[in-house]
């Protein structure tokens, strides 16, 4: 884990596919700064789409860029590991996505294993 103006980052790679995960943990502003940066995006007002409020997690993609997920702290509560659990689940449709492949029964037994490991080798170590 490495740190940023305050932040903690932990970068995740997904084992077999050949793609990483950022995972942030801290202030919102301060992430906000750090998504602006990461995704070489300073230009988006990343607050338009919180309608004004912090929300309790977020997760961030631009193409060709890791995805990234922020919340406020590492999970404690059953409704922290939800939310946390909830940004996971987007950054497996980035996945598939970029490994076009599409989500259907077929694959949800891997969809499932990649969701799992993003929360077992995200903030619980």
């Amino acid at each position: 884990m490495k740190k940023w103006k305050g932040i903690t980052e932990k970068r995740i790679h997904m084992g077999t596919f050949d793609f990483d995960v950022i995972v942030l943990v801290g202030e919102y502003k301060t992430a906000l700064a750090y998504v602006s940066w990461k995704l070489d995006d300073k230009d988006t007002d990343l607050k338009l789409y919180d309608m004004g409020n912090i929300p309790r997690g977020k997760y961030f993609s631009r193409r060709g860029y890791a995805p990234i997920i922020w919340i406020p702290r590492k999970p404690k509560t059953a409704r922290e590991h939800a939310t946390y659990a909830h940004e996971c689940l987007h950054v497996t449709f980035h996945l598939f996505e970029w490994a076009n492949i599409p989500i259907t029964r077929d694959t949800e037994e891997v969809q499932a294993h990649a969701l799992a490991h993003l929360i077992t080798n995200g903030l619980l170590k």
